[in-house]
């Protein structure tokens, strides 16, 4: 199996590989096919689009290997497709394209004929496995835990490659990709591999292997995980030892507004508080004025959010910002402002970010983001306008690199457990 790190490499100089159609099963007979001349025209109309409109298509790749790509594109259409098999044809452009906020998503305007179909488990997917997750409704159950060997014949090592290559990144890494994954494992797998009435899948616990079939599940949703998830916006709770835990979700406007921000960091002033987690474990990001605003508490000197780009120019901290010790959480699903908001804390070295590298790109990220729709398939195509250069430097394609390196794990929080460890012997 190709590595996470060489991926990347491959699949910008080899395009080709990428078109290999995988069996989509389609019980219900309802997806509709598209022509090979309906399909070449949204493929044409798609490449003219990100040509024009995106701020950087070939930072990741040369024109002659983009081109190349599309050319390998038009000559795999040579039969009608659905909807599901087109968008992995075209998804063969995201490791090009190193751009998180540009993504291509199916409409299923045809999908109210039946109930969608889903991989009935729960699952934990990384570059190199794929794992049973730990359901909250059956803690105990006997195959948590246990490696997936295949589904439907199909190899795990080949359902991975086949869900990262098809998958957006920022940059040369996965990532985002593998987070992405992680996170809704059953809708892309869907995407990719269809909508069968019924699973085979070949387990392996304990040296044991054990073959489960299983019928689809109508719930596009995971299980409950047997670990907690915080709420999407912030929440702000109390730890022993003086130690606050301040979660942010998101810096969606909805979610998360200044004010609240200023809120929570008056309640920890009223407490006292001299130690500090920032968890921005999946916040995909939002409005930089939030993100403004988190940073405005956490550093003392003036600061840019970014270097050149949308929202740039310098802030100043609030009076009294917060100046004792701090440990922030990051993960995969850590993006766009959130970047930015890490990009300044690895800047002004302000406390150890304990995680996985970001999801989002360290040096320039590419958003101010509109969606066009193909105009045959109607795949909703999100196209970025504008960078946003965060750092005065050539991009390596990386995401912030953590000070401590700790792994996503399944039923207990490693990374919580480092950080106030950290702060304990601080």
């Amino acid at each position: 199996m190709v590595t996470a790190l060489t991926r990347a490499a491959l699949l910008a100089s080899w395009c080709p590989a990428l078109l290999a159609a995988y069996g989509q099963g389609d019980p219900f007979g309802r997806m509709p096919q598209w022509t090979v001349d309906q399909l070449h025209e949204d493929l044409d109309a798609l490449a003219a689009a990100l040509k024009k409109h995106h701020p950087a298509p070939y930072r990741y790749c040369t024109p002659e290997q983009f081109d190349r790509c599309v050319d390998s594109l038009h000559r795999s259409l040579d039969r009608p497709l659905t909807e599901f098999e087109f968008l992995g044809r075209i998804s063969a452009l995201y490791p090009l394209l190193g751009d998180g906020h540009t993504l291509f998503l199916p409409t299923e305007e045809w999908a109210a004929t039946a109930p969608a179909r889903y991989f009935p488990l729960p699952v934990v997917f990384t570059d190199t496995a794929l794992h049973v997750g730990c359901d909250a409704a059956r803690p105990d159950d006997r195959y948590t835990g246990a490696r997936i060997l295949a589904i439907n014949n199909s190899p795990a090592d080949r359902i991975i490659d086949t869900l990262l290559t098809r998958q957006v990144r920022d940059g040369r890494h996965t990532s985002y990709a593998s987070w992405i994954l992680n996170t809704w494992f059953r809708s892309y797998y869907r995407f990719s591999f269809g909508e069968p009435e019924r699973f085979q899948v070949v387990i392996e616990k304990d040296g044991v292997r054990t073959e489960l079939v299983m019928d689809a599940s109508e719930a596009a949703a995971l299980p409950a995980s047997c670990t907690p998830v915080p709420a999407q916006g912030l929440e702000l709770s109390f730890l022993p030892d003086s130690i606050a835990l301040l979660r942010i979700g998101s810096f969606e406007r909805a979610l998360v507004r200044p004010n609240g921000i200023d809120a929570a960091f008056a309640m920890m002033r009223d407490r006292r508080i001299c130690r500090l987690v920032l968890d921005l474990r999946g916040n995909q990001g939002g409005d930089p004025r939030a993100a403004k605003r988190l940073l405005a508490h956490l550093l003392d000197r003036p600061f840019s959010l970014v270097a050149k780009g949308p929202s740039a120019g310098f802030t100043r901290p609030v009076k009294d910002s917060y100046s004792g010790a701090l440990c922030t959480l990051m993960d995969g699903g850590s993006f766009s402002a959130t970047t930015m908001v890490l990009a300044q804390l690895e800047h002004f070295h302000r406390g150890p970010l304990i995680g996985e590298e970001s999801g989002g790109n360290r040096t320039v990220i590419s958003g101010s983001a509109r969606i066009m729709h193909l105009p045959n398939t109607r795949i909703a195509c999100t196209i970025s306008r504008k960078d946003w250069w965060l750092v005065e430097r050539e991009a390596d394609g990386r995401g912030i690199t953590p000070t401590h390196e700790v792994a996503r794990s399944d039923g207990h929080d490693a990374m919580l457990e480092k950080a106030i460890h950290l702060l304990m012997v601080h």
